[in-house]
């Protein structure tokens, strides 16, 4: 399997609200790009809506968390791994242990922001719940006062534009994880203890009969034990131990397809109610030789003869990190007129490239 990077251009609204202003005007993220005012959607949003559009569409389930010290919420890992939890693995983590190294875990999935490719023009719009007024109007209810009931006005700023955002996959992480424990594991009746803090992990697995420091971890499917994974218990000074969980290769290709399919057919958004397009409009992806956004700088937009244009191609092509042939994906509305032998447009073939 190889590194991957996707650039993706959507058309969104107003998908990452700020904080209010003046009491009751509804913000959206802004930034200065360039000395333009640009909206942009930040990454723990569009983490949001993948992890929720993999979640319908996939069931990846949503992981147990709990309350740290100083009231931080983490992912509680006792409760699940990257082997049994796919948004362990996906998304990575960060858990602390009272006078212990943290257990964290870098993502192998890469986030940029989305940053508009339009400048903001300071729209806003006027709001009101007008609907529930009329209702309670002939329901012949009275606000505080004895008044008649208020439409609630409030005040939103608003921006519909296309955005740019890349993606990228560490093939070398996903799928692996390692914990660094002070204490030696415990493996008694088909149960794996891993102490660390105050708490206990427990893994129901078997030991390799070849590797008695090896532990098979399976599912039970139908009337059929699953293999998922293993873990591997190593020694590595005065009781302090090295955990490393490697999930199995069918499993790993299984969540990067699932991935891939949602970042090309478009994420579930919700926004202040309304729903929203997170659709690709343009993708182009390859697998690389470094997890990096390759693309990302070279690709943007311009008007040519009243109709938008895909620009920066040809750069993307003469980056040396790209490995083999880049996927491009198009539309009416964004069409690319290259043409070139290293580039394709069939999906089967490009995940073929890849190793999926």
């Amino acid at each position: 399997m190889k590194n991957i990077t996707l650039t993706v251009i959507f058309e969104g609204s107003a998908l990452n609200r700020d904080e209010k202003v003046g009491g009751n005007i509804l913000s959206i993220k802004k930034m200065n790009v360039n000395g333009e005012i640009r909206s942009y959607i930040g990454k723990p949003a569009i983490r949001h809506y993948l992890f929720e559009t993999l979640n319908k569409i996939h069931g990846w389930g949503k992981s147990a968390v709990l309350m740290a010290q100083k009231d931080v919420i983490q992912f509680d890992i006792t409760k699940g791994d990257i082997l049994n939890n796919p948004e362990l693995d996906a998304f990575g983590y960060m858990y602390t242990i009272s006078e212990q190294r943290a257990i964290t875990r870098k993502s192998p999935l890469g986030i940029t922001k989305a940053i508009s490719l339009f400048n903001y023009e300071q729209d806003m719009a006027f709001y009101g719940n007008h609907d529930l007024v009329a209702r309670a109007t002939n329901q012949g209810l009275k606000a505080s006062g004895n008044k008649d009931p208020s439409p609630d006005p409030y005040n939103k700023e608003e921006h519909t534009s296309l955005y740019k955002i890349s993606f990228t996959i560490d093939e070398k992480i996903f799928g692996e994880d390692v914990w660094i424990i002070n204490s030696n594991p415990t493996y008694n009746n088909g149960v794996l203890s891993l102490n660390f803090g105050a708490v206990t992990k427990t893994i129901n697995c078997r030991r390799d009969q070849g590797n008695t420091n090896k532990y098979i971890v399976e599912i039970q499917q139908n009337s059929n034990l699953i293999r998922i994974g293993e873990v591997d218990v190593e020694n590595i000074n005065n009781g302090v131990c090295r955990i490393k969980f490697s999930l199995s290769d069918k499993l790993k290709r299984e969540r990067i397809n699932q991935i891939l399919e949602a970042l090309k057919d478009g994420l579930y958004a919700q926004s202040s109610g309304e729903a929203n397009t997170i659709i690709p409009l343009f993708i182009i992806a390859s697998g690389v030789k470094i997890p990096s956004p390759v693309f990302h700088p070279f690709i943007d937009i311009i008007e040519e003869n009243g109709k938008m244009k895909v620009i920066g191609i040809n750069d993307c092509l003469r980056n040396s990190w790209r490995d083999d042939k880049a996927y491009i994906q198009d539309c009416e509305r964004l069409k690319t007129d290259i043409k070139s032998n290293e580039i394709t447009k069939d999906w089967n073939e490009f995940l073929k490239s890849l190793g999926l």
